[in-house]
């Protein structure tokens, strides 16, 4: 699965809440991290159609669907350290103002 997400060329992988989940295990992280893909999980199902426009990507729900041209790009995707843990935090940028998501859903503008 890794090596899949890999050669599609995807950098930051979205997951949504409860799907997949299961899936995303501590050795899954391991691996597309040493892949250097970041996983933004838990996105809230009511945000992944804006995600989906605003970075023009396809949803996926079956590995063998992930192919490059379902892929969207982003003007920036960073872990930010905050206190004593890290936030996650994509930048969707399509035109001002600018949105940020965190990995726990919430949105700042």
């Amino acid at each position: 699965m890794c090596k899949k997400i890999a050669a599609s060329g995807c950098n930051v992988l979205l997951i949504q809440k409860s799907i997949l989940r299961d899936a995303t295990n501590d050795l899954v992280l391991h691996f597309l991290t040493k892949l250097k893909i970041m996983v933004i999980r838990d996105v809230e199902r009511n945000d992944v159609e804006f995600i989906s426009k605003t970075l023009g990507v396809t949803p996926v729900a079956n590995i063998d669907q992930f192919t490059k041209d379902k892929l969207g790009t982003a003007a920036v995707a960073e872990e930010i350290s905050l206190g004593e843990g890290k936030n996650k935090i994509l930048t969707l940028l399509r035109s001002k103002p600018e949105i940020r998501v965190n990995e726990d859903g919430n949105e700042e503008h």
